[in-house]
């Protein structure tokens, strides 16, 4: 069977290609692994689909260029996205920046999508998984399911390697390279980290809102501040993910990473509060007379890792001891060990090389008629819409473009 255009999956990035695509009176075949298109769009903001951000800037966005999406977002940014889906039907509502469907149902995101397919008269095929594919002359040949589909343009849309669960397995990577594309080595971003040390068995569901610097050996790579969850296995939250990807990148290379947490970081008087506090409160132990400053169970944390008995008189703490937890407070250290994999990341970081798709088009450079979207490319973002911004962009540049042709 012959098509205009033939898009590997059928994520956000693939669904919005194909739309657009199709309103250019195209004829579209939209392939999925899965049972379901769109699976993914249901899990993201919490069910309630983090759409887009009311800032959107450059410095956003990560990768081998990370100044390549934006020109991109200026084409078909937050109002063009909003705008788009009230075509559809769909009112789009802020909240502190964040925009969601009116409904917070990711769910209506997903069903005025698939809706707008069906009115286009997208041919659409689930369960189907792509074996192999080429370009013969003009034509690419798409193999799988013991079929064979043909299309003058091919979009590469099938994501990276974050929640197979819902369809995201790799597997375009390998579509990508069978047409000599080089890929950057994924790994998973905006993801919980994993810390050394007993303590976390002690401060696990503590949440504390801390400023955070992030050392790859001696050097500062990352900074980011917000509400910090403790858990069993280490550290987690939003701004936990915002440097992620920076800490993995240098645990990938064999670097150590540590993350300092400053627990107190809106109080830039402590040593003087504390001293105060020491004079009127002299009949406390060490451990309840700091439990006014933290999280009780974060102060018995600190007392362990000093080894200084939590049940010790205020009075007779040592000024060197005295300057150890107050410090601590202030440079919680973390040694970073590992992460939680993809199957708990939130996106893929590394993908295909973004200087081999022309930026405006995201046509191959390599193979005329090939496009390449999403996350498949070496392109993530930080959390807060941002990804799914960019699946909706670079979809909506990948089928406009060939609407053109």
């Amino acid at each position: 069977m012959k098509y205009d255009v033939i898009i590997v999956g059928a994520g956000p990035s693939g669904m919005m290609a194909a739309i657009t695509a199709a309103q250019n009176k195209n004829k579209v075949l939209l392939l999925e692994r899965m049972d379901k298109p769109g699976k993914k769009i249901l899990a993201t903001g919490n069910g309630r689909c983090n759409l887009s951000n009311s800032y959107l800037d450059e410095t956003c966005y990560r990768g081998g260029q990370p100044h390549f999406p934006y020109p991109m977002i200026e084409q078909f940014g937050l109002s063009e996205l909003i705008a788009f889906f009230e075509s559809l039907g769909m009112l789009v509502t802020e909240q502190n920046g964040y925009y969601y469907p009116a409904s917070m149902q990711a769910s209506t995101v997903l069903d005025v999508l698939t809706e707008k397919l069906r009115a286009l008269k997208v041919d659409i095929l689930t369960g189907f998984y792509v074996e192999k594919a080429q370009k013969k002359k003009d034509t690419f040949r798409v193999f799988g399911n013991g079929k064979i589909f043909e299309a003058k343009h091919l979009i590469l849309a099938a994501g990276g390697c974050a929640q197979e669960n819902l369809g995201s397995n790799g597997s375009g990577y390998k579509l990508a390279k069978s047409f000599h594309h080089k890929v950057m080595e994924p790994f998973p971003a905006l993801v919980a980290l994993e810390g050394k040390g007993k303590y976390f068995s002690l401060i696990s569901g503590v949440r504390n809102v801390s400023s955070m610097k992030v050392y790859a050996n001696q050097d500062l790579i990352a900074e980011e501040k917000g509400e910090v969850q403790f858990t069993k296995y280490g550290i987690s939250g939003i701004p936990v993910f915002q440097i992620s990807r920076f800490a993995i990148d240098a645990l990938r290379r064999k670097k150590k990473v540590t993350v300092l947490l400053d627990l107190m970081p809106n109080m830039f008087t402590l040593e003087e509060t504390a001293r105060a506090f020491q004079k009127t409160c002299g009949y406390k132990t060490v451990e309840t007379f700091f439990q006014g400053f933290l999280n009780k169970k974060l102060v018995f944390a600190i007392l362990k890792r000093l080894n200084i008995p939590p049940e010790k008189s205020i009075r007779k703490l040592k000024e060197e001891e005295f300057l150890k937890i107050l410090h601590m407070i202030k440079e919680f250290p973390v040694e970073i060990c590992g992460h939680k994999g993809y199957d708990m990341a939130q996106v893929t970081a590394g993908g295909v090389s973004t200087k081999e798709v022309v930026q405006g088009t995201l046509e191959s450079k390599i193979l005329g008629g090939l496009y390449i979207t999403g996350e498949l490319l070496d392109v993530d973002g930080t959390c807060g819409g941002y990804n799914l911004q960019w699946a909706f962009t670079s979809g909506y540049i990948a089928g406009k473009q060939i609407g053109k042709k």
